[in-house]
């Protein structure tokens, strides 16, 4: 995925006058590299153009400091079409679709979108859109023989799973994608509006009207009407522009118009083009992935540098606000790709393991490893890289490596339990357990995994994501409970040692505020190993069984209203930690 990358050697960056060279992919400009020198950027112009369809060269010069750059194209030639070849692309496995409604579900969209690349990519087109408009799902159909090989290759894949003979199997998915194509014809004749004429919220309002109330056919015929527009936009991240600017605001939605939106989004996003162009220009594959966290995180705040297109940061916003659950694993994914291929991650090769170490400390957060067991297994098939050995011991070379970049024991112990449930983990659970063992050792306690200076609520708040990690890994049934006890005393211990329930439950303090700390302390994200939960409950089981309880937590509260707050919220504390 290094075409995520926008821009040429490391000291591009620096230089006042660039020569970008260009090259022309399917309806967009790519950087290929940023040159001191025009002579250099001609030279490798002249190389790469037989093997692309056009190629030009950028004169970049950033002028005055504070003023915005110049622009100017000093070369550009397009390379005569030739016709293209339009393969169907791999796949390793695909879901087993029941009934043809299944096929509009998110894994089989993506499945079609890896299937059909090629050709999605050459007509500009979105899974979505061959499933929702009949036009182009016809002429998919009749395009050479790329529906038959691609139904053929998932009709193996399938048959596998269901036992079925794969020509049985192959009739049903072609009498779905029959089903499909009659109810999308039929849709667009219910349906005569558009977006374009009645506005997003105006179109889907008057769907609402027709469907009486059925959500499931409202949102089936939303997705008629918007993939109508859609296929009028030749341009893949034109596409999730328009989708993005004509709902809006996504907080004045409803629901179910976010959900359509994020399904639509997603499918153009799945587009490597598409990230790239959201991303603007990188100067290096480390940076690119840094930034597609912050896009996900809903921090993606476009610099002059990158020119990133303004759409960039307003999908960041519905990623970091969940709004669009589909779209942020579809990037998800495109950055465990990119982490877990072989490209170098800078330029210059001594950054390269600067630049992983940078990466594994931004997926490891107070509340567990970010992606889980996929992030895990990314990071040690990302990690041989740098290693010349493969195979099995290979991989074992590279969990010992990723854990060295990893300065806490806590957070080597989290990327074990979490790389368990990954393929590389599975395959080398002897290593993971033996490693494991180690990092729980005996002589391990709280500060030792965490860090001595690591303020209270931190320190519990990480090793309450570890006993959970450990807890839900999928490690041996007679390894896993062993290693969640171990923890467990852990914490228990370092209460008992730090003496934390009684900094908590201080009696200087009004009962009110004691038993709020006790609580806060106790909810499942500070504290959620049994031993250490039952220590606290018992304590504040002590402090509800005093007499007049309830008078004594409000004294000091004036109104009614604030003592029946104090109690509401309190009282809502013990039933959030099931205390009650």
């Amino acid at each position: 995925m290094t075409s995520l990358v926008g821009g040429g050697k490391g000291s591009a960056i620096g230089r006042r006058l660039n020569f970008e060279v260009q090259t022309f992919k399917a309806d967009h400009w790519v950087i290929e590299e940023s040159l001191a020198t025009e002579e250099e950027a001609r030279a490798l112009a002249t190389k790469l153009l037989p093997n692309r369809d056009g190629v030009r060269i950028i004169r970049d010069f950033a002028g005055v400091p504070g003023k915005p750059a110049t622009e100017t194209i000093i070369f550009s030639e397009m390379r005569e079409a030739k016709g293209k070849t339009i393969a169907v692309q791999p796949v390793d496995d695909s879901p087993v679709c029941a009934e043809s409604k299944d096929y509009l579900e998110a894994e089989s969209r993506q499945t079609i979108s890896k299937l059909l690349r090629q050709y999605l990519e050459d007509k500009a087109l979105t899974a979505s859109e061959l499933l929702y408009n009949a036009a182009e799902m016809k002429r998919a159909i009749n395009f050479e023989n790329l529906v038959p090989t691609a139904v053929g290759r998932v009709a193996t894949i399938q048959g596998k799973v269901t036992g079925q003979d794969v020509r049985e199997r192959r009739d049903v998915i072609y009498s779905s994608l029959t089903d499909l194509r009659g109810k999308a014809e039929e849709a667009q004749k219910r349906a005569s509006f558009s977006v374009k004429q009645d506005g997003f919220r105006g179109a889907l309002d008057k769907v609402e009207a027709l469907c009486n109330g059925d959500v499931a056919e409202a949102d089936y015929l939303s997705k008629v009407i918007l993939c109508r527009d859609l296929v009028q936009i030749r341009n893949l991240l034109g596409k999730v522009e328009w989708l993005l600017e004509s709902a809006g605001d996504a907080a004045q939605n409803k629901a179910a118009h976010i959900h359509i939106i994020d399904t639509l989004v997603a499918d153009a996003s799945s587009f490597q083009s598409v990230i790239q162009d959201l991303l603007g220009r990188q100067p290096d594959l480390g940076t690119a992935l840094g930034r597609m966290l912050d896009m996900v995180e809903g921090k993606f705040e476009p610099t002059e540098r990158e020119m990133a297109p303004p759409i960039a940061k307003v999908l960041s916003q519905w990623l970091g606000m969940g709004h669009a659950p589909q779209t942020y694993q579809v990037v998800l994914e495109a950055f465990l790709r990119s982490l877990r291929g072989t490209a170098p991650l800078s330029r210059d090769p001594e950054r390269n393991r600067t630049s992983f170490t940078n990466l594994v400390a931004r997926v490891m957060t107070p509340t567990g490893l970010f992606g889980g067991s996929r992030m895990a297994d990314a990071l040690t098939n990302g990690y041989l890289r740098f290693i010349e050995q493969g195979g099995g011991e290979g991989r074992r070379m590279s969990i010992e490596g990723v854990m060295g970049l990893m300065p806490a024991w806590r957070d080597r112990t989290l990327y074990l339990a979490e790389l368990a449930g990954g393929d590389v983990g599975q395959r080398e659970m002897d290593t993971v357990v033996a490693r494991l063992r180690n990092c729980l050792s005996m002589e391990r306690d709280v500060n030792s995994m965490v860090g001595l200076q690591v303020p209270l609520k931190p320190k519990m708040q990480a090793m309450a994501s570890l006993y959970t990690a450990i807890n839900n890994a999928q490690l041996p049934d007679d390894v896993r409970p062993g290693m969640a006890d171990r923890i467990d005393e852990m914490v228990a211990s370092y209460i008992l040692q730090a003496k934390v329930i009684e900094r908590l439950d201080d009696p200087s303090a009004s009962l009110r505020i004691r038993a709020t700390r006790l609580m806060q302390f106790a909810a499942n994200d500070v504290l959620s190993s049994p031993k250490a939960r039952r220590m606290v409950r018992d304590q504040i089981v002590g402090l509800l069984r005093q007499p007049n309880f309830d008078g004594k937590f409000v004294e000091g509260l004036s109104t009614p209203q604030e003592q029946a707050n104090a109690l509401r919220q309190f009282y809502g504390l013990l039933r959030q930690a099931q205390f009650m």
